[in-house]
């Protein structure tokens, strides 16, 4: 009697699962799971990928830039992840050698953000071995694996959809409204008294290195996008200039830095991010650069 409902049971969740991920994880391009998926299974020859942290899902706009631009930016991650993107960018043959590099000022450091971005793909050998101790064999059991993950995946896809709170295009997903001065004063007293310092990982900075050089067909341009002059009160910029200075080495890497562009507060959404209003006015200014270096 067991067996059958057991078979039942199976079927049902088999199902499920695949109509979960095809409806709602994989039909919403601002979600990190999405993202993953796209950037492994998917080849778009014309395409300019935008690769980064919160402060590129959130600053760049695609089709402010050009027609074949996407945004894979992941919130709550760290270089790691973003070189997880470029590798597997790097593999692919592409009509366009571009590859925008959002650039913390907090240096290259190690933060996955939401596991549930890389869920779905876990059966795929780089991503099992980017998550490292945060997977769970029961990521490969269809249905079960994301349990207690439902409501982000579905955020994500309602987000898009209305689009209430946040602007999507292309994997963007930036805050339409904007603080009051009282919460945003706060926000900017609090970073005054914050100390920041650009930090690299030497491992994560070898292999980016290692990309750099292994694949000269390829540009590699990093962009720094505006902070609030409130960070740099007491920023440490020393591991920034070495950085710089070691990207001049290769012919093939290109620096924009944007950070010190002057933006009334009502465009910040808080001292590091962007919000609409400042994100529309940031990418027309970076799309002229673009154009100018022959990047459209």
């Amino acid at each position: 009697m067991l067996l059958p409902l057991i078979v039942i049971l199976s079927v049902a969740g088999l199902l499920f699962n695949y109509l979960f991920e095809r409806m709602v994880v994989f039909n919403s391009q601002i979600s990190g799971a999405y993202k993953v998926n796209r950037m492994i299974r998917e080849t778009h020859a014309d395409e300019i990928p935008i690769l980064g942290s919160s402060r590129a899902e959130g600053g760049f706009i695609p089709d402010s830039l050009g027609k074949d631009f996407f945004n894979y930016g992941l919130s709550g991650s760290k270089y790691d992840v973003t070189l997880f993107f470029l590798e597997e960018e790097c593999k692919k043959t592409k009509s366009r050698p571009w590859i925008i590099l959002n650039l913390d000022l907090d240096g290259l450091l190690h933060g996955l953000g939401d596991v549930g971005n890389y869920v779905p793909n876990t059966n795929y050998k780089a991503v099992k071995d980017l998550l490292g101790s945060e997977y769970q064999p029961f990521f490969n059991i269809p249905f079960i694996k994301y349990y207690g993950r439902y409501e982000s995946y579905y955020r994500d896809y309602l987000n898009e959809k209305m689009q209430l709170t946040k602007f999507t295009n292309k994997g963007a997903s930036i805050e339409k409204n904007v603080l009051t001065k009282k919460q945003f004063d706060e926000l900017v007293e609090q970073r005054r008294k914050s100390s920041t310092a650009f930090v690299n990982d030497s491992g994560l900075m070898q292999k980016l290195v290692g990309l750099i050089t292994a694949h000269p067909e390829r540009q590699f341009l990093f962009v720094i996008s505006p902070y609030h002059e409130s960070f740099f009160a007491q920023y440490v910029p020393d591991g920034e200039t070495n950085f710089a200075n070691r990207l001049q080495l290769y012919k093939n890497v290109h620096l924009l830095d944007f950070s010190n562009m002057p933006l009334p507060d009502d465009m910040f959404m808080n001292t590091s991010h962007l919000n609409l209003k400042g994100a529309i006015k940031f990418n027309r200014q970076l799309r002229d650069t673009l154009t100018v270096m022959g990047v459209k």
